[in-house]
């Protein structure tokens, strides 16, 4: 019988949170072993995917420790200022990065270009393996190292497993962690729009009582736009033409870039909750989406998964500088601590903003209204939101001040 291919680390999901995740892993000299379902090969800009992310301030520093930053920031636009309005009130709510310093808030950067950059440094990485049209059947800790079973009849080991899986988490789901699951009945329209006038990297979010739409800012005066509706609506809508659906989309944003354009195709993600009673078992780990999948209202989803990674590493570093094992129960309990008070606000702030936002009562809509002038004027909790968007509060682990840990 052959001995198991073994590793430091299993990675299981090549999404952009498993790849940021292995390479931080190789970068601090550790073997990784990334297991995806796909082939794990770079994308083709052609194939229709007009997705983007929003990286905060703090995300950029990530991506400049592991060298991928000249390459992304050629085709990332930089957020420079957010308006936040409701749709039929005069109240806003204006965020200027040039009030907490001289960087942009965060990046809009292109889905492929990301997740080209990071397999393509990935590749020149010696101690990392891919293993693609794989999935997990089963993984089995022990003391020392976790086995883990792969569908196609494979096996491998590690000291640790690592789930970036997404919302449908198959490492979470075997480790039986349970989680709190919400169904919003609201689903996004996520399209690329060409517009008539500049946008001056400035990002808008507007509060409807179906939903919020936002624009983000892309290269060449184009934006990213991602609009949230009750399921039944985002259904009527896709029937519409690009030429009425555009003007729609204008209308809803109140024609605050011009007349729009539809670029490519238009795509619909149904938006659910998910939220991981625990983030981590038995030489297992999670970070991401498979951790907590939130509402894109306040656009932080990946940003929230880059700080799991950041703290995940931290101590997993830690602990290897001291010679102990990175798969330990006590490694792994230092890593929830770290992160459980950020990921439990945010789902706590992205739900509460969605239900506040979606209610249609009279008083409430008043306050809304009186609310984002009121803070608007607060200049002191109008920067905390900032710091707190940007990444960029609180005692930050190496990888987000840009450093390896």
């Amino acid at each position: 019988m052959s001995k198991k291919l073994s590793f430091d680390c299993i990675v299981i999901g090549g999404g952009l949170s498993g790849l940021t995740t292995s390479l931080v892993l190789s970068k601090i000299g550790l073997s990784v072993a990334i297991i995806d379902k796909t082939s794990l090969k770079m994308a083709k800009k052609n194939e229709g995917d007009q997705r983007t992310t929003a990286v905060s301030a703090s995300g950029k520093k990530v991506f400049e420790a592991l060298d991928v930053w000249d390459i992304l920031k050629k085709g990332a636009e930089p957020i420079l200022n957010i308006v936040v309005s409701e749709k039929g009130k005069n109240g806003h709510l204006n965020f200027d990065h040039q009030t907490v310093g001289t960087e942009p808030m965060g990046h809009i950067l292109n889905n492929i270009e990301l997740k080209n950059s990071l397999i393509s440094s990935i590749r020149s990485q010696k101690n990392i393996q891919l293993f693609p049209f794989k999935s997990l059947n089963n993984f089995f800790p022990e003391t020392g190292a976790v086995t883990i079973d792969l569908n196609d009849g494979s096996s491998y080991e590690a000291a640790l497993l690592v789930a970036a899986d997404g919302r449908n988490s198959d490492g979470r789901r075997i480790a039986k962690i349970k989680s709190t699951n919400i169904d919003y009945n609201q689903s996004s329209i996520v399209f690329t729009v060409g517009h008539e006038k500049p946008h001056r990297g400035t990002a808008y979010e507007q509060f409807t009582t179906g939903g919020p739409i936002a624009s983000l800012p892309m290269r060449g005066n184009k934006s990213s736009v991602v609009w949230s509706e009750d399921t039944e609506v985002v259904a009527s809508l896709m029937q519409l033409d690009d030429k009425d659906f555009a003007a729609a989309a204008s209308y809803r944003l109140n024609d605050c870039l011009g007349k729009m354009n539809i670029i490519g195709q238009r795509k619909v993600f149904p938006l659910k909750l998910n939220y991981a009673d625990t983030i981590i078992a038995n030489r297992f780990a999670m970070v991401g989406d498979a951790a907590h999948g939130l509402h894109p209202i306040a656009g932080q989803g990946f940003n929230l998964g880059l700080r799991d990674i950041a703290n995940l590493t931290e101590e997993i570093s830690n602990a290897r500088r001291l010679g102990l094992d990175i798969g330990s129960f006590e490694t792994l309990r230092s890593y929830q601590a770290a992160r459980r008070f950020d990921n439990f606000s945010l789902v706590a702030a992205t739900d509460g903003l969605n239900r506040l936002f979606t209610d249609n009562n009279k008083i409430v809509r008043f306050i809304r209204g009186s609310g984002l002038d009121a803070i608007n004027t607060m200049n002191p909790i109008k920067n905390l939101f900032m710091r707190l968007a940007m990444g960029e509060v609180g005692s930050l682990p190496h990888l987000l001040k840009g450093q390896l840990p």
